[in-house]
């Protein structure tokens, strides 16, 4: 009798043990409310919620390795985005994301990092707001040559 009241103890112990160190189950990011801010403030805050920084850094200048992505195996930096899209283009690719990464060496491994897409994740006003603080981060000296 001992032992099959050890037993169940060991395996009860066991499945609690396993359930403990079950990931959580994920949650919705939700952006901080940022009460009278402008779009670029909340963008900001978009951008902080988001993990956009992880890779792209606090400051959008990238640099985050991607072993042979064609970006000199970095994640590149998103300061000068307002050169290369439109607003509507950006919103669709932050909303696509990027399916695939060039290829530094075509023989060479897949870089292991892409952007993931957010569309039904991140809300249009969120996205708008980030749109915004993105198109902010471009250096204010060269804005007149391109804006």
């Amino acid at each position: 009798m001992r032992r099959v009241v050890a037993v169940v103890a060991l395996v009860l112990a066991g499945y609690g043990l396993r359930l403990a160190m079950r990931s959580p189950a994920p949650q919705p990011v939700r952006t901080p409310e940022v009460v009278g801010a402008s779009a670029i403030e909340r963008g900001h805050a978009v951008y902080a919620s988001y993990g956009c920084s992880i890779c792209h850094g606090p400051d959008g200048k990238g640099g985050f390795s991607n072993p042979n992505a064609e970006t000199d195996g970095k994640v590149p930096g998103i300061t000068y985005v307002a050169e290369g899209y439109t607003r509507p283009e950006l919103r669709k690719k932050i909303l696509d994301g990027l399916a695939t990464i060039g290829k530094k060496d075509p023989n060479g491994p897949r870089p292991p990092y892409r952007m993931p897409g957010w569309a039904g994740q991140m809300s249009d006003a969120d996205v708008a707001d980030l749109v915004e603080y993105l198109w902010s981060l471009y250096p204010k000296t060269e804005k007149s040559k391109w804006r």
